[in-house]
């Protein structure tokens, strides 16, 4: 989960990465935590393709008003929670406007963004992995995702669903930003969901019929990763 807190004061946005790591550590949910001084470097990493689950803005910043960044995010598409900071309840109604997750006033109180992350959590899986097609994100949740293949400079990941969408990054980003055991990069071309492997030969038959194919060198280190993976989930079941 990956959350940005935008506002122009140092000590604020202290305050803020304090009390989302003391929630993080009580909730047990892990966060990837990205401040920003100014507002219009939070909008100008969006419009190049970064993504966040959850935004607090302040509403006054030295080179924008928090409303004017959010409004301009919803106009690009982004679904994420906003949540708005404030030193005075004045602009609550502008939470409304933008389908915000609420407002929390300045300097927030633990109880009051503990309830807000609660909502936001609620209506998150963190087990999912944002695709970027221009202006829109498509979240697709990992037990969806049967396999990726790279394909030249891009590669394609094929869901349960049987839709496919293209990634314009390689297989190795891919990879580290899934980090989870339940993907095998069991070829240099492909990265597959061992929840989804039906049968294990010279290749893996998936439960849609695929077949992915088992990098030859290694073929053995391969298969023994996929077996410790199913023993495992069979102990802790």
């Amino acid at each position: 989960m990956r959350i940005a807190v935008c506002d122009d004061n140092e000590i604020h946005r202290d305050i803020m990465e304090h009390l989302l790591n003391r929630y993080s550590s009580e909730r047990s949910i892990s966060f990837e935590l990205v401040p920003y001084e100014y507002g219009m470097n939070f909008l100008y990493d969006m419009e190049e393709g970064a993504y966040f689950d959850a935004a607090f803005l302040d509403i006054y910043m030295e080179d924008a008003m928090g409303n004017e960044i959010a409004h301009k995010l919803r106009a690009m598409g982004y679904q994420g929670e906003i949540v708005f900071l404030t030193a005075s309840p004045d602009f609550a109604i502008e939470s409304y406007d933008v389908n915000a997750g609420g407002y929390l006033l300045k300097p927030p109180n633990y109880e009051k963004l503990k309830m807000v992350m609660d909502r936001i959590t609620r209506n998150i899986d963190p087990c999912t992995y944002h695709i970027r097609q221009r202006t829109t994100v498509t979240k697709v949740v990992y037990h969806e995702i049967l396999y990726i293949e790279s394909s030249n400079s891009k590669c394609i990941l094929h869901t349960e669903s049987g839709g496919a969408y293209t990634v314009y990054k390689t297989l190795n980003t891919i990879e580290e930003e899934l980090d989870d055991r339940r993907f095998l990069r069991c070829h240099q071309s492909f990265l597959v969901n061992m929840d989804h492997i039906k049968q294990v030969e010279k290749q893996f038959l998936l439960s849609n019929g695929d077949i992915v194919p088992i990098r030859q060198r290694g073929v053995k280190l391969v298969r023994q990763a996929y077996m410790d993976y199913v023993s495992s989930k069979a102990t802790v079941l």
